[in-house]
């Protein structure tokens, strides 16, 4: 399975992306993959991993976003900031889990002042649901 868009694609993303991305995330998932037939993304521009795209059911210990909330989030390698790459994974993401998932919304969480995140969730149609001191989170409607 894979998912493209005008200059990415995205692929699942497994353990086999240990070093380039966090070894949790890597680690993580596959279960959602294997249980929801749904989850994290690999993005490539070109042959080029640039980052993930983060998708599946919130873990519990998320204040803020109950377990059965589809959540979203991303992470861009360095070199690649400011590129669009994650409003433009985002987008072909949030697109699939509307089309296969069936989820009526999709929650993020940024922590902390984070506003290069908070510019992404944005321009993706998130808006803050709720805030606190160590986090905001957001939330967009399925059209």
């Amino acid at each position: 399975m894979e998912l493209r868009t005008e200059r990415l694609t995205l692929i699942p993303l497994d353990t086999s992306y240990i070093g380039r991305y966090h070894e949790r995330e890597c680690t993580y998932a596959e279960a959602p993959w294997a249980e929801h037939g749904f989850g994290h993304w690999a993005i490539f521009d070109g042959g080029e991993f640039v980052g993930g795209a983060e998708v599946h059911f919130a873990h519990e210990g998320c204040d803020g976003i109950a377990t059965d909330e589809v959540e979203v989030g991303w992470l861009i390698v360095e070199s690649r900031h400011n590129e669009g790459i994650a409003t433009e994974a985002m987008r072909a993401a949030i697109e699939d889990v509307w089309a296969r998932v069936g989820a009526d919304h999709v929650t993020a969480y940024i922590e902390g002042d984070n506003p290069p995140s908070a510019r992404v969730a944005e321009k993706l149609g998130l808006r803050p649901r709720s805030r606190d001191a160590k986090r905001t989170v957001y939330e967009l409607r399925a059209p």
